[in-house]
């Protein structure tokens, strides 16, 4: 009896112990994981140069177009990176090139040298890198990674993944929240703070022309911190017109 008893109490701390591994969660493992599941982590490495077409269709609280802007991109990363957008703009042909560390914005051909507005682009254009780059990105040295745990999303279950950055002078800048299908690693969605507000963006397709698995369409919301929606934001959409 006393030997049924010891078991009955062994299975409990188990299950505990089972448990606590899986709140346990490595994030980086998380995040190799979900690499391999976006076509592995070598073929990432391999990348010399994609462009892309970025569709941004933005909306208002009441569901009203605001905005549709259409974006070349291309960004090389051999033999050094070099990140470049066009686009039409109130009739202006826009241009921003970001090469050797250093910002140059083009309106119909003419540079621009104002601070603000280089400053402004240059957040535009690593931005549009970031997010096309997911989840390769957050392999970075700067990137800060902590295990949450597991949620459900759209009735599928999810890692999730904070994901902190810096300023360089200490101070915090964005939060992220990546989540990550279960049973397949890949990228569901995530949600960022920046400033006060909050945004969950959703992908809805992959594409298939890379072999990576890359954003082809996702929806933002706005919404507040524990991820209920106030209204969508904004479509995006990404057709890839050359890799190598």
């Amino acid at each position: 009896m006393l030997k049924v008893i010891k078991v009955f109490l062994i299975i409990p701390v188990i299950l505990l112990s089972l448990r606590s591994c899986k709140n346990e969660l490595n994030p980086k493992e998380i995040i190799l994981k979900s690499l391999e599941a976006h076509g592995g982590l070598e073929k990432w490495k391999s990348v010399k140069e994609i462009s892309y077409k970025k569709t941004t269709i933005l909306y208002d609280s009441l569901g009203a177009i605001e905005k549709k802007i259409i974006q070349t991109h291309k960004n090389i990363f051999s033999p050094k990176f070099r990140a470049e957008m066009v686009w039409v703009e109130n009739t202006v042909q826009k241009k921003v090139v970001f090469e050797d560390d250093k910002i140059s914005v083009y309106f119909d051909n003419v540079i621009q040298g104002d601070s603000d507005l280089k400053e402004k682009y240059y957040k535009s254009v690593i931005a549009a890198h970031y997010v096309i780059w997911q989840p390769y990105k957050l392999l970075d040295e700067e990137v800060i990674l902590s295990y949450v745990g597991i949620d459900t999303i759209d009735s599928k279950e999810v890692y999730i993944v904070k994901v902190t950055y810096f300023n360089d002078d200490g101070s915090s800048a964005n939060t992220w929240w990546y989540y990550f299908d279960v049973l397949t690693y890949k990228l569901v969605g995530n949600m960022v703070h920046h400033g006060t507000t909050y945004s969950y963006i959703v992908n809805t397709k992959y594409e298939d022309k890379t072999g990576l698995s890359l954003n082809a369409e996702r929806k933002s919301y706005m919404t507040d911190s524990l991820r209920n929606p106030r209204f969508l934001r904004a479509d995006y959409s990404y057709e890839i017109l050359g890799f190598n």
